[in-house]
């Protein structure tokens, strides 16, 4: 095994020796290659993406600042590749009309149709799940707004704050919702992937208070692996939401 580590192996690639290159590949490839399965599950698109970012590493070695960091630095590149890739997926799935039936058209575009009747319960019960974290102004704000249909003049009457305030409380609180969608999607699937998040949701009662959520949140924000899984799910949300919003019948 090479004992050779990654700051010389970094300086002699710098310096021109192309087999260094070879070596980083051969070291790192395979934790990159499990991180990326862990979501991609087509082999070969797993293989393009990974030649992708060993591209990307060949370009900009150069501007990593600390050597020791490079896994670290690989992993964040792989994670942007994987979301760019699954983000090219969504909008050729978006525009490619061709590919569906008459009976498929109908189904999309109709409100009642069983898919979108699926699609409004799940966003209506993750909603209410995530809302969990938020605190108590906050819930109260997203429990007029959605539960009561309380908004403008009304809803900055109701709580009893100006209209200029009221635009910065609907930023924060929309901030503060975006926050607990990410923690409580994660935390839902991303166990079986990172090791520290299990240790962390350990005994979890599957309840998104305050406390767990900003763990959460500082968690995913320096794991790559849990910043991977955040991207999947805030893509597969953003599907979610695209379907026609069904209201209850």
């Amino acid at each position: 095994m090479d004992a050779t580590n990654d700051a010389d192996l970094i300086a002699a690639y710098l310096a021109g020796d192309q087999n260094a290159f070879t070596k980083i590949y051969k070291r790192h490839s395979p934790s990159l290659r499990r991180t990326a399965r862990l979501k991609l599950y087509d082999k070969h698109a797993c293989d393009d993406i990974l030649q992708d970012v060993f591209l990307i590493v060949a370009k900009k070695l150069h501007s990593l600042d600390d050597p020791e960091r490079l896994p670290q630095w690989l992993q964040q590149i792989l994670v942007r590749e994987v979301y760019r890739y699954n983000a090219k997926g969504l909008r050729s799935v978006a525009t490619d009309f061709q590919s569906d039936s008459p009976s498929d058209q109908a189904d999309i575009c109709d409100p009642y149709s069983e898919g979108a009747l699926v699609a409004y319960e799940e966003l209506k019960e993750l909603l209410k799940s995530a809302a969990e974290g938020l605190g108590a102004r906050d819930r109260r704000i997203l429990s007029l707004l959605v539960d009561h249909g309380v908004e403008g003049n009304d809803l900055a009457s109701d709580l009893e704050v100006s209209p200029k305030d009221l635009r910065s409380l609907l930023h924060r609180m929309r901030y503060q919702l975006e926050k607990c969608f990410d923690a409580y999607c994660v935390a839902q699937v991303g166990r079986r992937s990172c090791p520290e998040l299990a240790e962390i949701l350990f005994r979890w009662s599957g309840h998104l208070d305050i406390p767990i959520r900003k763990r959460l949140v500082h968690h995913i924000e320096v794991c790559p692996i849990c910043e991977m899984v955040r991207t999947q799910q805030r893509i597969a949300i953003a599907d979610l939401r695209a379907r026609p919003g069904a209201p209850p019948r």
